[in-house]
């Protein structure tokens, strides 16, 4: 977005951020009034619609609303504003990519922030006029297109999850559902001096009924005023089991003066990862004994150079009096025939920056160590055979509960 500031208001012109040489692209272009009160802003919208924008060597008038184009060569596409004579009055430059196909399917996000731009991947002819969006059955605002994304603008209200639809050319081409959620920032003092502190409280609503953590960024625009607990660029993570009955969510942080002024903070709602799984080691000792058996089908070795022949073995898993740490005793025809080290491994989903601090904040855990647990207590039942797996010139005997969340693991070689 590039934004022109004046004194009746400001000219904001939406671009997509992908714009290539070569590409047809819309944007739009949305004079904002400054003033209140209807006389008051018809007479800026007036004064500003005086004022051309020149794009690609095109020029119209600020209030012509959508402008499509095809981007010239260069490493920057120029945007002009222009005064009621046509004289150069504030230029700025967007930065252009270099060319790429547009992905080969559809996708339309899940989660956005009220009022900010909601992006959907396609193949897009990069003509803003013949496409549309419909988030719970009213239309959205375009903002911007190429011929990889479409841009409109989400509801300005928080709400729980929508149909989105997207149309091009009055077919549609791809659809979803659509959470709209809102991100309230207040703090007592909005002008600090010098060594002087407040607090930030950052409040989201419409999180009814969610799911998976959202990550909600926080940019601390005016890093020479103030300086934000936490750091500058953070993220914060909204869990499911944080969210009140009402569907809200809130956080504070500390802001300290360093020199007298106004400071501004941004924030940015992001969708939860891609689901994938990471393992931590479990954050408990384990009590009791644990009954298996192991088929080996092969000769094997212990990590302490035991020798195993193949066949079955009895193997009992005892605790160490670590956190997740075992041994496994391997007994054949009475005898014991050799021991070996492991550990109780857990799952958890991670994906996101907040499911990777999970993953962190688990591993963190797992090394002071909480309480002691049987082994039926996680759901590894009595009698189970381990599976042997075999990974280049080693093997791993590995043991999972029914529901696949732990797992017993032991390292052997050939």
């Amino acid at each position: 977005m590039a934004t022109f500031s004046l004194a009746s208001g400001r000219i904001y012109v939406n671009l997509p951020d992908d714009m290539a040489p070569g590409d047809t692209v819309s944007a739009t272009v949305n004079p904002v009034p400054d003033g209140a009160g209807d006389s008051v802003q018809a007479r800026q919208r007036q004064e500003m619609g005086a004022y051309s924008v020149e794009l690609a060597g095109q020029r119209a008038p600020a209030t012509a609303g959508l402008r499509t184009f095809t981007v010239p060569a260069g490493a920057a596409l120029a945007i002009r504003l222009l005064d009621e004579r046509g004289r150069p009055a504030a230029e700025v430059k967007a930065p252009l990519r270099a060319p790429a196909l547009p992905p080969s399917g559809y996708r339309v996000p899940s989660i956005g922030q009220t009022g900010g731009p909601v992006r959907i991947a396609g193949a897009f002819d990069g003509d803003l006029s013949n496409s549309s969006v419909q988030i719970g059955g009213k239309p959205a605002q375009p903002m911007a297109e190429s011929p990889r994304q479409l841009v409109v603008r989400g509801p300005e209200d928080p709400s729980p999850p929508a149909p989105i639809e997207v149309s091009e050319h009055g077919r549609v081409v791809a659809s979803g559902t659509y959470r709209n959620v809102s991100v309230r920032l207040s703090a007592p003092l909005t002008n600090l001096l010098s060594g002087q502190h407040t607090t930030l409280t950052i409040t989201v609503n419409g999180l009814d009924a969610l799911q998976e953590t959202l990550p909600v960024r926080l940019s601390n625009q005016s890093p020479d005023v103030v300086r934000m607990e936490g750091g500058e660029e953070q993220t914060l993570c909204v869990r499911p089991d944080e969210v009140s009955t009402t569907g809200t969510w809130s956080k504070t942080r500390g802001l300290t003066g360093v020199r007298a002024g106004g400071f501004s903070v941004q924030t940015e709602v992001t969708e939860p990862g891609p689901r994938t799984e990471s393992t931590v080691v479990a954050d408990t000792i384990l009590r009791g004994d644990l009954l298996t058996r192991l088929d080996l089908e092969r000769p094997a070795r212990t990590a302490a150079g035991q020798s195993l022949a193949a066949g079955p073995y009895q193997v009992v898993v005892r605790g160490t009096g670590e956190p997740g740490r075992v041994r496994l005793y391997l007994w054949r025809d009475g005898k014991a025939a050799g021991t070996a080290d492991g550990a109780v491994l857990k799952k958890i989903a991670s994906g996101s920056i907040c499911d990777r601090r999970d993953v962190v904040d688990a591993q963190q855990s797992a090394a002071a160590g909480s309480g002691q647990r049987g082994f039926d207590d996680l759901g590894f039942a009595s009698g189970a055979a381990f599976d042997v797996r075999a990974e280049g010139a080693s093997l791993r005997l590995v043991l999972s509960t029914s529901e696949r969340i732990f797992s017993i693991e032991a390292p052997l070689s050939y």
